[in-house]
């Protein structure tokens, strides 16, 4: 009976130790990379188990700085691949990732970028995202995920879940998405309707004074806070506000549940 049980919890620990991927210390291996790009190169990124960071400088350069690391040996590491496809106006990095779906593998990026580089789409799994100072129309993605972005010349969109998202000085915002976290976010101006949803999470939305908009805010088990904001409502109620600023605006929808949602005056206007 004991060699019984000795067995089966050998066999218990080589299962766990199978699923979590943890069957040796980790190793990593570096790649750097330079690309010379123009005003017309747009940037993607698609990245698994790991973070991106994207920071716009002076140079006419791309560099690409990423970490490659594994607890599968090196097995695991080379199952890895760095891909980057460059064309004219083009330049996509991707993670390519070939092994066992339970080794335990992932990249994290370190990307510079020319100021007037245009970023397009950035999408990771299990990582943090971070933009600053670049332009474009971006989309960033990622789940169990942070997604910090400011000072973007352009509109922004972000998907991801149980990561915080922090919106700072962009030229406006088209959806924010996440659960069991909290969004802080800037609306210096709407082109479109804005959707800003979390579960579980506060909302914080520092707003310009000037814009025409129309909110609609719920949540549960909280309240909604306005600070330095008057709006123009047609329902207010502590779980449910409906109210608007100037004339013929766009809508702004604001979700959450058991947090509070506070609406700021943003303070440079």
């Amino acid at each position: 009976m004991m060699k019984h049980l000795l067995t089966v919890g050998f066999l218990s620990v080589l299962l766990i130790g199978l699923i979590s991927g943890c069957v040796g210390p980790e190793v990593t291996e570096t790649f750097n990379a330079e690309y010379p790009v123009n005003a017309q190169t747009v940037i993607r990124v698609s990245n698994i188990n790991g973070a991106i960071e994207i920071t716009g400088w002076e140079n006419n350069l791309v560099s690409v700085s990423a970490m490659k690391r594994s607890t599968s040996g090196e097995d695991g590491l080379q199952s890895l691949n760095i891909s980057v496809t460059q064309t004219d106006n083009s330049l996509e990095i991707m993670t390519k990732y070939t092994g066992q779906p339970l080794m335990q593998s992932g990249v994290d990026y370190s990307i510079k970028v020319p100021f007037n580089t245009t970023i397009d789409t950035l999408t990771t799994s299990n990582g943090a995202v971070e933009v600053s100072h670049v332009r474009g129309n971006l989309s960033a993605t990622s789940s169990n995920g942070a997604v910090r972005i400011k000072n973007v010349k352009g509109i922004v969109t972000v998907t991801t879940s149980n990561g915080h998202i922090e919106i700072q000085n962009v030229t406006g915002v088209d959806s924010l998405r996440t659960s069991n976290a909290a969004v802080d976010t800037d609306i210096q101006s709407i082109k479109d309707n804005v959707d800003i949803e979390t579960s579980n999470g506060a909302v914080t939305v520092y707003v310009n004074p000037l814009l025409n908009a129309t909110f609609e805010m719920t949540t549960s088990n909280a309240d909604i806070q306005l600070h330095g904001i008057i709006l123009n409502t047609s329902l207010l109620e502590d779980t449910h506000v409906i109210g608007s600023l100037g004339t013929n605006g766009k809508k702004i929808d604001i979700h959450t549940s058991n947090a509070h949602i506070y609406l700021y005056r943003l303070e440079s206007y």
